[in-house]
């Protein structure tokens, strides 16, 4: 998995008490991000099933207010209890990288959720001043950012209650 240049726009960590091969099943199973993200509501697989690996598409299903949209993704590392990354992109323009990492510590795992923000030129510039228009976010970064930490937040509840 080669890395977008820049760093993570958004990066957000804390500590499960499941072992990271559970974090990672239960996060690369895309289907299932509804469970806990705010603003994607799940995924269909595009061929295959889970587990994912690399290469396998998917297409995400989200909402932020009133207007739903699909995005094209594609899964760029799938280590089982280690990484789970995919590129996301609309119509065909890259928008972003979401990057999980699962580490081990003593009392779980430690799952770090990463947003990369790979809108570039023309095409990324048109889809960011008018991604407001349809997905009611104004501010994506700071939007991320608190999306993220309730992920995590959720994924956590729902992992430490054996679900």
């Amino acid at each position: 998995m080669r890395e977008p240049t820049a760093g993570p726009a958004v990066a957000e960590r804390l500590t499960v008490e499941v072992p990271p091969e559970t974090a990672w099943a239960a996060v690369s199973d895309v289907r299932r991000m509804g469970e806990w993200s705010p603003e994607c509501r799940g995924a269909w697989l595009l061929g295959g099933g889970v587990p994912l690996r690399p290469g396998a598409r998917f297409l995400g299903r989200n909402r932020a207010s009133w207007l739903p949209w699909v995005t094209l993704c594609r899964v760029v590392a799938a280590v089982p209890g280690e990484v789970f990354a995919f590129d996301v992109s609309f119509f065909g323009v890259p928008l972003s990288r979401w990057t999980y990492r699962f580490t081990a510590v003593p009392v779980g795992c430690e799952v770090t959720e990463e947003w990369h923000d790979r809108r570039r030129g023309l095409p990324g510039r048109l889809l960011t001043a008018t991604a407001p228009l349809l997905t009611g976010v104004v501010r994506r970064r700071d939007r991320n950012r608190l999306t993220s930490r309730a992920t995590l937040v959720a994924l956590r509840t729902a992992l430490e209650a054996g679900r």
